[in-house]
């Protein structure tokens, strides 16, 4: 999708909802996953938001490079399987 307005928004908000996930919880990565994700334009616009909304207000080893702290999933669409199949790995191992 062309839509540069909608996806600026988008990323707003999804940038909004990480810099509340990094006052909070405080975590090591974020990975975002899902259907809207699939539209990579939107990571770089979202690292950029983030960056902005955060102002330098908490100041981190994991915060100094964002394309290695915000990023897709690894494991493309199959995260949801190869968690599962993990799990059921770890229940046989005890």
């Amino acid at each position: 999708m062309e839509n540069k307005e909608l996806w600026e928004m988008e990323a707003y908000y999804i940038a909004q909802a990480l810099v509340d996930y990094v006052m909070m919880p405080s975590p090591q990565k974020i990975i975002l996953g899902g259907g809207v994700m699939h539209q990579e334009q939107l990571f770089p616009l979202i690292r950029e938001k983030f960056k902005e909304m955060l102002n330098g207000y908490i100041d981190t080893k994991e915060l100094e490079n964002l394309d290695s702290y915000i990023v897709p999933p690894s494991l493309e669409d199959n995260q949801g399987i190869m968690g599962a199949i993990q799990l059921a790995l770890l229940a046989l191992d005890k």
